[in-house]
């Protein structure tokens, strides 16, 4: 993949992935999903990273990434069970994290990000990990116009 001239090869592995693929098209990591998409369970409503941005976003110009785990419905937070930290990316190319502490933060991040100019489409990649649960993932695709 290639971002303002630059080739990023970034194999960041959070603590807790077990799963890193090889470069290329495939992911550097690899997150739970729900089993079915349509109709995910309870478990998995509450782990699923919900990625908010501004429609018509525009390369060169910063815009607000919202990430929001148990938002549909709410992940408990309290000291035995809660989200330890979550990660961004923009395809492989690590943006942000964030580390969170049991019964006293919300498990969400919000962060202005600034795409390069010739980036027409990429992927935003959540990775969120629970105490209990692991990790899971969550992607949104985006147009830069």
């Amino acid at each position: 993949m290639k971002i303002a001239g630059q080739h990023i090869d970034h194999t960041f592995k959070p603590e807790g992935v077990n799963s890193v693929h090889e470069p290329g098209n495939q992911p550097v990591l690899s997150g739970q999903y729900p089993k079915d998409p349509a109709n995910p369970t309870d478990l998995e409503k509450k782990h699923l990273p919900v990625i908010t941005i501004q429609d018509n976003l525009k390369a060169g110009e910063s815009f607000e990434v919202t990430v929001e785990v148990g938002k549909l419905p709410a992940h408990p937070d309290e000291p035995s069970r809660f989200i330890e930290w979550i990660d961004l990316y923009a395809n492989r190319l690590f943006l942000a994290r964030i580390s969170l502490s049991a019964a006293t933060t919300q498990p969400m991040l919000k962060v202005p990000v600034t795409l390069p100019h010739g980036l027409k489409n990429l992927t935003l990649r959540v990775f969120e990990r629970g105490n209990m649960h692991g990790i899971w993932e969550g992607t949104r695709d985006i147009s830069v116009g």
